[in-house]
């Protein structure tokens, strides 16, 4: 079995009286594609941002590849880890080439650098004649698809998805799914992928952990979760859920 490259170690984080993430232990094992699904507010987004540092636990320790995030380089460990948020969050003003590329504007690569890696990521996603384009040209599924690029751009060991695949209609949300199977059977990228919905998490993930009101409840394959679910409310969410997903 492979190390694991993201470890949570009885994590625990407040936002004021609110408790968000209630002692979450968990390990995302390298090259793993993980999805964390759960209601609103059950801290999935929290749980993604410990990874990369945007959030940092007042008990517990999150690891990445070992080291403490809380007290590591946080720039250092961000160039580490590629993040994709809702709607791919794309500058308008840029083209498809410049938006992909502005990890390496700020990092000072010269622009023939920037415009071949550019051409590289989007290649690897399906969109290798879309550089000069704009955003509004663009589809929701290639906008999303230009977000995940981005997000690639660094060659990161980790890849952090926050329902990225949210916004867009029901056929181009399938065809996005496919692709990003591909993509992750490609890369063989470390992943971790959050999103209330339960049909997307039980197609795309190696293991598929449930989480409530800040707990994790079970971690599992998707067969094993859909086999033997470990409490009947995960058995009665994922059969709500995934009945809510096809109205």
């Amino acid at each position: 079995m492979s190390p694991a490259l993201i470890r949570f170690e009885n994590v625990t984080k407040r936002f004021g009286t609110q408790v968000v993430l209630d002692g979450v232990t968990l390990e995302v094992m390298e090259g793993e594609l993980l999805v964390v699904i759960g209601h609103s507010g059950s801290g999935k987004t929290t749980l993604l941002r410990c990874v990369n540092g945007l959030v940092l636990p007042e008990e517990g320790c999150v690891l990445v590849d070992g080291h403490a995030v809380a007290v590591g380089d946080l720039t250092a460990l961000r160039r580490r880890v590629g993040y994709v948020i809702q709607a791919g969050g794309l500058f308008p003003h840029m083209t498809v080439e410049q938006n992909v590329a502005i990890v390496g504007r700020a990092t000072g690569e010269d622009t023939a650098r920037r415009s071949a890696r550019a051409a590289e990521v989007l290649a690897t996603v399906g969109l290798g004649d879309l550089g000069p384009r704009f955003p509004r040209e663009l589809s929701g599924g290639q906008q999303h698809r230009v977000g995940i690029a981005r997000a690639l751009y660094a060659d990161p060991a980790i890849m952090l998805l926050d329902e990225p695949f949210a916004a867009v209609d029901p056929l181009a949300r399938m065809e996005l799914q496919d692709e990003f199977v591909r993509l992750h059977r490609q890369l063989h990228k470390t992943m971790l992928f959050v999103t209330h919905d339960v049909d997307e998490a039980l197609y795309l993930g190696d293991r598929v952990a449930v989480f409530e009101r800040g707990r994790l409840l079970q971690v599992d394959t998707p067969r094993t979760l859909r086999q033997r679910p470990a409490s009947e409310y995960i058995a009665r969410f994922l059969r709500r859920r995934a009945a809510e997903g096809t109205t």
